[in-house]
């Protein structure tokens, strides 16, 4: 395999270096993936003051470079950092103090855990939780407060639906927040309610807040531990960044005192969540970094609707297997528009969570509106998830320079039950990461931790292959009995072959670029990090694997081996 070979040194040729200039460290014996625009790989890095100086062969770096160290990596294969586009640090954080569902298979599994839950915390009094779908059971309908009362009537009860966009509660909860059937849907929201109009415990999306609201806010040692145990788990995936898609002003400035105190080896592009007097603070503000760009205060975040699993996602007609329901929309596109001008014109992007082709279309619209009152924006407005476009949107998106920030992962968790909620013809715009790329779009890549697992390996891997970690589907056979369809449509083999709607996979270097080079665009980061290039931060990811060779059938074998942060090793594997 041929590699090839470049010497970048801050614009100052070797050659004409009379004297060896001083660095920290040179690491070498590895294949450094820079990513940059002619992919280059290298054998060796200079890093100064935690920015990379110099890559190139050893003889040449150690000729014009005198480190105070050298770092011999074992040959492993070595790629920029990856950046997760679209996650929620604190979420994933949180995981330490509240019951985790994810992967309960039955509303049974759920009791049983609760009742062991209370047996170990004796005196609680709110009881949270996250990851219930249910999609995952046999009975694929939305569980009820009499559920949990069978558990407790004691304890208020909370448990948030593995989206965040549905809440599950017990009549204790409905009794403290005094939801009863007469209680109103709020704007953006809905309560489920039985045959006799009762809520039945279940929350829709603005309906959640009715009872969030009145949850007692972590404390600041909570918070905080939280954000060190979620870093520490991103950094083992080889994750040194992310972008952050709900920021308030505690969670601000825990991170700042962390970053202060040295405590955070992380680089976050943070979005105020939603509009108010945090959003408003910021907008007067700008963007601004904090530390080492360990912290980019970045923009906005807004919910245009809800999620496509919980049917709350906003389509443009009604859902294939609820005909009498379009979803939830949240937010008008007025606002939209007014919110992204006010952004654009003080240097900040605005991110709209945008599920169902209704919001899309909509955030489409009002950003079509802003960006002619501010055509030249300094940082790219952001739809984020782009799950299901209509497909004479597409072209929009790089028409108007709008970024679709995706997380591959969501595809391959839904494509089990997706064409169910959509039928097949809509099919034809969602996940279209290969269509919105033909269109001049690039596509950040996320997982929408903790939604989906922190781990970019899997998201790189879904949008090469989108494909199961088991392979599915590789034929129309694996459709038998993984796969809810509307049998009643005849079964296109070229939709289960190599791939789920493979023509609209990415191709292993794009799929990289997802989470590297297009990740840190899409928060306006590309000149620091993002690509293994002079000048930038020298954060880097080592792997045992080739990512962009090893055979698919071993690709999610590859080991993170160890992760550096401005040229340290914040994680290392554990010797096997």
């Amino acid at each position: 395999m041929r590699i090839f070979i470049t010497l970048l040194a801050l614009g100052i040729a070797m050659t004409a270096c009379s004297t060896r200039q001083e660095c920290d460290i040179i690491f070498h014996n590895a294949r450094f993936h820079t990513m940059d625009g002619d992919l280059t790989v290298t054998e060796a890095m200079a890093v100064r003051d935690g920015k990379i100086v110099a890559l190139g062969t050893r003889e040449d770096l150690e000729s014009a470079w005198h480190a105070a160290a050298h770092v011999d990596l074992g040959g492993a294969m070595v790629f920029p950092g990856f950046i997760d586009a679209h996650a929620h640090l604190y979420g994933l954080g949180e995981e330490t103090v509240t019951m985790q569902l994810l992967g309960t298979e039955s509303v049974a599994a759920v009791q049983s855990m609760l009742r062991a839950h209370l047996r170990d915390h004796e005196g609680a009094d709110w009881i949270r939780g996250r990851g219930w779908d249910q999609n995952d059971w046999a009975e694929q309908q939305f569980p009820n407060k009499d559920d949990l009362d069978a558990v407790t009537t004691e304890h208020p009860v909370f448990f948030s639906r593995v989206d965040g966009h549905a809440g599950w509660v017990n009549s204790r909860a409905l009794e403290i927040c005094g939801i009863t059937r007469e209680t109103p849907d709020p704007e953006g929201g809905r309560i489920l309610r039985d045959a006799s109009g009762q809520p039945t415990g279940i929350l829709l999306d603005n309906a959640m807040e009715l009872v969030r609201s009145l949850i007692p806010p972590p404390g600041d040692a909570e918070r905080r531990d939280a954000y060190r145990a979620a870093v520490a788990r991103c950094l083992a995936t080889g994750m040194t960044g992310m972008h952050d898609m709900g920021l308030d002003s505690e969670d601000i400035a825990a991170l700042q005192g962390l970053i202060e105190e040295g405590l955070f080896p992380f680089r976050i592009a943070g979005y105020v969540d939603g509009r108010g007097d945090t959003w408003e603070a910021h907008l007067k503000k700008g963007r601004y970094s904090v530390g080492k760009q360990q912290l980019t205060v970045a923009g906005l975040k807004l919910y245009a609707d809800g999620a496509l699993g919980s049917r709350g996602a906003w389509l443009l007609s009604p859902y294939h297997d609820d005909p009498g329901n379009s979803g939830i929309p949240i937010i008008a596109e007025d606002t939209i528009a007014y919110e992204a001008e006010r952004a654009l014109q003080a240097g900040l992007q605005v991110c709209v969570h945008a599920i169902g082709d209704a919001a899309v279309r909509t955030v489409l619209d009002a950003y079509e509106r802003a960006l002619a009152t501010v055509p030249e924006a300094d940082y790219p407005l952001r739809v984020e998830h782009a799950q299901v476009i209509d497909p004479a949107d597409i072209p929009r998106f790089a028409a108007l320079g709008v970024l679709p920030s995706m997380q591959p992962t969501h595809c391959t968790s839904d494509m089990y039950w997706a064409e169910i909620r959509l039928g097949a013809d809509r099919m034809r715009g969602a996940y279209a990461w290969r269509s919105l790329i033909e269109g001049g779009s690039i596509v950040p890549g996320g997982s929408d931790f903790p939604v989906e697992r922190p781990d970019p390996l899997a998201g790189i891997y879904a949008a090469a292959f989108r494909m199961d970690a088991d392979g599915r589907p590789s034929s129309p056979e694996d459709i038998a009995d993984a796969f809810t369809i509307d049998t009643a449509e005849p079964v296109r083999n070229s939709r289960w072959e190599n791939g789920w709607y493979a023509d609209e996979r990415m191709s292993r270097v794009e799929a990289v670029r997802a989470f590297t080079t297009w990740a840190a665009a899409a928060a306006g980061l590309q000149e620091s990090m993002g690509s293994l290039e002079a000048g930038k931060w020298a954060d880097f990811t080592v792997l045992s694997e080739d990512i962009l060779r090893v055979p698919r059938e071993r690709f999610l074998e590859t080991r993170v081996l160890a992760t550096y942060v401005g040229g340290v090793a914040e994680y290392r594997a554990a010797a096997n």
